[in-house]
C-alpha cells in the first residue's frame, strides 16, 4: 500500500510539473536570460512603439494588422528574427498612414537591412548612384517623405564592403534635412561601416531630438549595429524642426515607383534590391542602452 501511495504521488507531481508549461518533449519551458534588461525586442520602449513591420512571412503592420495595399517583387526568406522581406527591384506599399507622429516631436526609426553596393566606378560623385529607400513615411508629390531611411548603395563599387547610410526628414518649411554617413574625414567626422559586401544584415537606427542642442536646435543622428556612426557635420539641424503629414508608407520604394503617382523623371529612385527586416517606428528618442538592446536582441533572434 505504501508503494502504491508513493507511485500515485509521484505521478501527480509529474502531471503538475507538465501542466506548469512544457515543450513537446515534456520538459519545462525555461525563460531565456534578459539581454540588457529585456527579454525580447518587443519589450524595448513598448509604450512608444507606433508602428511595427515584422515582415515575418507577410507585410502586415502588426499594431493595426494592416496588409500592404500592393507589393512588387516581394518574397519572404530567413531574416534576423523569423523571416524578412526579400525585394528584387521591389517594394511594399500601404495606402493608409501607419505609425502616427506629431510635428516637432522626437522619433526613432529602427530596421535591419541587407544590401549590396551598386556603384559602377566608385568615383565621387559616382557615375551610377542608386540609393535604396528601406522605409519612407511618404508625402504626396515628393520623392522624400516625412522620414526616409536610405542606403547610399551607389557610393562604392559592388565589390566594396563599405556600407553608407543616410536619413532624411521633412522640416517645417517643406524642405529636407539629412545626415549622410560619408562626408568629411573618416574616423573623425564619421565612422565607416563595413558590411555591405559581406552579405550580412546591418541594424540601422535613426534618431531625432527636437531639443538636443542649445535653444531649439534639432539633433539628427544615425547608429549602425549599435555603434554611433553619425556624420558630425550634419547632426545639428539648427531650428529646422521635423514636420509630420500623415500619408502613405512605402517599404523599399519611392513615390516615383507607385503606379499613377510619379513625381518626376529622376532615375535615382530605383526600387530596393536586398532584404529588410524588423522595422520599428517610435514616438520617442531611444536611449543608447535601448538601441544597444535592440541590436543584441536582434542578433539573438529575439
Amino acid at each position: 500500500m505504501k508503494n502504491l501511495k508513493r507511485n500515485v504521488l509521484a505521478l501527480a507531481a509529474v502531471v503538475a510539473f507538465a501542466g506548469a508549461g512544457c515543450d513537446d518533449n515534456g520538459t519545462a519551458d525555461i525563460p531565456l536570460p534578459d539581454i540588457n534588461g529585456y527579454a525580447n525586442s518587443d519589450a524595448v520602449a513598448s509604450a512608444n512603439l507606433v508602428a511595427y513591420f515584422p515582415l515575418d512571412g507577410s507585410g502586415n503592420e502588426k499594431k493595426t494588422n494592416t496588409a500592404p495595399t500592393s507589393s512588387v517583387n516581394a518574397t519572404y526568406v530567413a531574416g534576423v528574427k523569423g523571416q524578412a522581406v526579400n525585394l528584387n527591384s521591389g517594394y511594399l506599399y500601404y495606402a493608409a498612414p501607419l505609425g502616427p507622429l506629431n510635428t516637432a516631436q522626437a522619433f526613432t526609426l529602427s530596421a535591419w537591412v541587407k544590401v549590396s553596393n551598386n556603384g559602377v566606378d566608385g568615383g565621387s560623385p559616382p557615375v551610377a548612384n542608386f540609393p535604396y529607400s528601406y522605409f519612407q513615411s511618404s508625402i504626396p508629390g515628393k520623392n522624400f517623405g516625412n522620414i526616409t531611411g536610405l542606403v547610399e548603395a551607389g557610393q562604392y563599387k559592388v565589390a566594396s564592403d563599405t556600407f553608407v547610410v543616410k536619413s532624411v526628414y521633412q522640416d517645417l518649411t517643406g524642405g529636407t534635412q539629412d545626415n549622410l554617413n560619408n562626408f568629411g574625414v573618416a574616423g573623425t567626422d564619421f565612422q565607416i561601416v563595413k558590411k555591405a559586401g559581406t552579405n550580412q544584415f546591418v541594424h540601422i537606427v535613426t534618431t531625432y531630438n527636437p531639443n538636443g542642442g542649445s535653444g531649439a536646435q534639432s539633433i539628427f543622428q544615425i547608429y549602425a549595429d549599435s555603434a554611433f556612426v553619425s556624420n558630425k557635420n550634419f547632426e545639428n539641424r539648427g531650428t529646422n524642426a521635423f514636420k509630420y503629414s500623415p500619408n502613405e508608407i512605402i517599404i523599399g520604394g519611392w513615390y516615383n515607383n507607385i503606379p499613377g503617382k510619379m513625381v518626376n523623371n529622376d532615375n535615382f529612385t530605383q526600387p530596393f534590391k536586398g532584404q529588410i527586416d524588423e522595422i520599428r517606428l517610435y514616438n520617442k528618442l531611444l536611449t543608447r542602452d535601448e538601441i544597444t538592446a535592440l541590436y543584441k536582441l536582434g542578433k539573438a533572434g529575439r
